[in-house]
């Protein structure tokens, strides 16, 4: 009779022990899958706004440079 009620309550914590690790597996899938699926959406993001940046750089410098020739041009008259 003892021998019996020790093994149930050793089955009884590695069951709850199991359960909650297969709880926690399932849990960290679904998030798994979950990130995987906005990863392009923030690939997609990422390029945009770094495109943005590119674009406000790149306009940044084209008035600067057509600043610097005005004022060479100014300046040799």
């Amino acid at each position: 009779m003892g021998a019996a009620l020790i093994s149930a309550c050793i089955a009884l914590v590695a069951g709850v022990v199991v359960g909650s690790s297969n709880t926690r597996a399932k849990r960290a899938r679904l998030d798994y899958r979950r990130t995987k699926a906005l990863v392009p959406a923030a690939r997609k993001l990422a390029w945009a706004e770094s495109l943005r940046g590119l674009r406000v750089i790149a306009t940044v410098t084209a008035v600067l440079v057509a600043l610097g020739l005005a004022m060479n041009v100014i300046g040799q008259r």
